[in-house]
């Protein structure tokens, strides 16, 4: 059989080649660039890049998420910046990088505003937490796909065990040049010593500053156990990182693959924290065994002195704010 002069067995080859085209045209990937700084073995990276490949899988390509941990495509402001312009569709950052797109954002890393990261998760979902979010999504086109724990911030000291929030007074505390962090120590009864990081080693071992604040990752990386005797688990802020993506690749994905996506990072988070959560615990026991003598003083009257510091912070929050999120059960 002929059909306009053309043999049947050619027909029917060039329909399949033709169905072969469109099959491959509707899988083709969409890449998502995810850039951020953690090393490439840290466990939300290895969480990130499981979590890539079983969204590729179940999206049938449709969404590949290419990570590029450490850098490789910008610091944490660049990759930020990047999914704004569009040369990147995803980051994974946290709401101290974020407050720089919606500067409200900052309440959420007031030091002893949050007990934990479960609480954390749920001054997130409050409604005056989820007021911020979307405020950075809608002004900023960038989009919280879920909240993971970074780790918590302890200190460290070489003047005194601490035990209650007046073992703090006096102690010079090296802090980041961030003006919450300045109040916090003042407010703590501390002298805030800005320094920077690479000058922190020697600075605690020649006693310039008799102390420093970090995550005990940072505190056993960084082999502060040779130069400080006293680690108090104060864990006054606790620290979240966020799969980020921006709202407008978001939107042109399809609902089924959105739902992938979200499910997908969510199991992934769940990993990753439990596996710094460990990391913690063990290395508790770790930096005793180094030396360290540890104390877990009550945060209830650390986090007293706090409130008359948020107030000075409420026209940049907003009005109520602080008091809203700190009254999250």
């Amino acid at each position: 059989m002929r059909r306009y002069g053309i043999p049947a067995a050619a027909l029917r080859l060039a329909t399949a080649a033709f169905g072969l085209v469109l099959a491959a045209g509707a899988a083709t990937a969409v890449e998502w660039k995810l850039g951020h700084i953690l090393p490439p073995d840290h466990p939300s990276n290895r969480a990130l890049e499981a979590a890539a490949k079983e969204i590729a899988e179940r999206t049938q390509g449709r969404i590949e998420i290419k990570v590029f941990p450490a850098g490789q495509i910008g610091n944490a402001k660049e990759n930020l910046t990047a999914i704004t312009l569009g040369s990147s569709q995803m980051a994974f950052d946290g709401f101290g990088i974020l407050s720089q797109w919606n500067k409200r954002l900052s309440v959420v890393e007031a030091p002893y505003l949050v007990k934990d990261f479960e609480h954390l998760k749920r001054i997130v979902a409050s409604p005056e937490g989820q007021k911020l979010v979307d405020e950075l999504r809608q002004k900023s086109k960038i989009r919280i796909l879920d909240v993971w724990y970074y780790g918590s911030r302890h200190v460290t000291n070489n003047k005194r065990a601490i035990n209650a929030v007046e073992d703090m007074a006096g102690i010079k505390l090296r802090v980041p040049e961030i003006q919450l962090s300045l109040e916090w120590a003042k407010a703590m009864g501390m002298t805030p010593a800005p320094m920077a990081f690479p000058e922190l080693y020697l600075g605690l071992q020649t006693g310039v500053v008799d102390g420093q604040e970090n995550p005990l990752p940072t505190i056993n990386a960084a082999k502060f156990y040779e130069v400080q005797k006293h680690l108090a688990l104060t864990a006054h802020l606790v620290q979240s990182v966020s799969p980020l993506v921006s709202e407008d690749v978001w939107q042109a994905a399809s609902e089924a693959d959105r739902a992938v996506v979200l499910e997908v990072m969510r199991k992934a988070g769940e990993t990753s924290n439990a596996e710094i959560v460990r990391l913690e615990q063990d290395l508790v026991k770790t930096l005793e065994a180094k030396g360290m003598q540890v104390t877990r003083p009550d945060p209830a009257p650390m986090r007293a002195r706090m409130v008359p510091v948020a107030a000075k912070f409420e026209e940049t929050w907003g009005k109520g704010v602080y008091a809203a999120l700190a009254a999250v059960p």
